[in-house]
């Protein structure tokens, strides 16, 4: 009797040591979230020489362009002289110039590092024209943040 109960209290002890595990899904989620922010680099100040009738000025280039998937950055160029050269000396004497690569900078998103390059010219008969000393115009750049 004692051998029956000793095998009994075995088994009834295997049975409560034994542990049930159950498999549970479980899931977590993982993001980000960032303001829209965006910098572009401008060209310097730069020196055409005289006589030269097409030059690049620089470019335009996206440096920083986290923007959300539906705006874009438009870049407008302005000239303080409506795109002459004043000089210095009589601001009557001008030499005009065409500024190309103006038209339609526009940076959409995933466009980072993406450049737009500026050239200016002028005519020879602006050149032949023109009175001697310093001439000089201002570009004005705009960046607006808009619907793309």
């Amino acid at each position: 009797m004692k051998k029956l109960l000793s095998v009994t209290l075995a088994l009834v002890m295997l049975v409560f040591c034994v542990v049930p595990a159950f498999a549970e899904t479980q899931s977590m989620a993982i993001s980000t979230e960032g303001e829209a922010a965006y910098e572009l680099s401008y060209p310097a100040d730069v020196e055409i020489p005289w006589s030269t009738e097409s030059m690049g000025i620089g470019e335009i280039r996206a440096v920083l362009l986290n923007i959300e998937p539906s705006k874009a950055v438009k870049v407008g160029v302005s000239s303080a002289n409506d795109y002459k050269l004043v000089n210095e000396q009589a601001t009557s004497k001008t030499i005009a110039y065409t500024l190309s690569g103006d038209d339609n900078i526009v940076f959409l998103p995933g466009d980072y590092g993406k450049a737009f390059s500026l050239s200016v010219e002028i005519d020879e008969e602006q050149w032949n024209r023109a009175a001697s000393g310093k001439h000089s115009d201002f570009l004005t750049f705009t960046a607006e943040y808009v619907d793309a």
